[in-house]
């Protein structure tokens, strides 16, 4: 908070000057999810004029959040035994109405539901399988239900570190609908990420885009922090109920959070920018 900033210290008002600066010329990065990737840029900006023998240490502490440019999107094919997902199915059914979110209806079509009880219990199941896939230790961060209908649709964009693994499980759906991803790439901290694609069918070789399909009961291991990813408008105004599980690498947790670079790093300047940043340029609720 831009309260906590003591304008009257000499070193803490030449940083909110620096980061009022840095903040006016960091580009947009304007896609859904990108705001770690802005305040981790915005950062590294800042060091470069305040702290400049800093920065290379801050920005390699932040490898185990890089993913293996090899990797590979991983498949799998049945996540429960029938009856067990017969009865996922009826709890995810049983979520009243009015407990779901819209706030998500315009960009991407779907309804959500952040961190339910049967998706908390099956995430943290699930993560010795996501670390063997991931092939690092993780732990579970963060789960949502996301019920798209007949707008559905996802934009391009990648996701937030916290989120470096996602297992997209499929629950229920009316079609096939195909998720497309790039290889592997880094992360965009010039802030100038590629012309994305845009409608089927878009050839962008020095991306690699590919596309998977899901059926009920599979789902797919993929890295969202490093992968570009979308889907095209889903066809013919059916459905598709997912549930995404993220996860991240273990001990990263005060790496995802830029509230606790400060502290974690002994860069008292980060959290002056941390406070500007969130007056300046808040984060879209997600």
């Amino acid at each position: 908070m831009l309260q906590t900033i003591d304008l009257n210290d000499p070193r803490s008002r030449h940083h909110y000057m620096v980061a009022m600066r840095v903040l006016h010329e960091l580009p947009a990065f304007d896609w859904y999810d990108s705001h770690f990737l802005a305040k981790f840029e915005a950062a590294r900006r800042m060091l470069e004029i305040v702290n400049p023998h800093r920065v290379d240490a801050f920005v390699g502490a932040f490898a185990s959040l890089r993913t293996d440019p090899g990797f590979e999107v991983r498949h799998v094919r049945e996540i429960c035994d029938p009856a067990r997902f017969g009865d996922l199915l009826a709890q995810v059914g049983a979520v009243p109405k009015q407990r779901l979110k819209s706030y998500e209806n315009a960009e991407f079509g779907r309804s959500i539901l952040h961190d339910l009880p049967v998706l908390d219990a099956l995430q943290r199941e699930l993560t010795p399988l996501v670390s063997q896939l991931a092939g690092e230790t993780v732990v579970p961060c963060y789960n949502f239900l996301s019920l798209y209908h007949g707008g559905g649709r996802c934009p391009p964009h990648m996701d937030a570190p916290s989120a470096k693994w996602t297992l997209d499980l499929c629950l229920a759906q009316s079609c096939e609908w195909p998720i497309l991803f790039s290889k592997v790439v880094p992360w965009p901290i010039s802030g100038k990420p590629p012309v994305l694609p845009q409608g089927a069918g878009v050839s962008m070789p020095d991306l690699a885009f590919r596309d998977h399909v899901l059926h009920p009961n599979e789902a797919l291991l993929f890295s969202g922090s490093s992968q570009w990813h979308y889907r095209d408008a889903i066809p013919d105004g059916g459905f598709c109920h997912l549930a995404f599980l993220h996860y991240h690498p273990a001990g990263c947790a005060d790496l995802v959070a830029p509230a606790r670079w400060a502290e974690r790093f002994d860069l008292p300047e980060l959290a002056v920018l941390d406070a500007v940043f969130d007056a300046v340029r808040p984060a879209a609720r997600s």
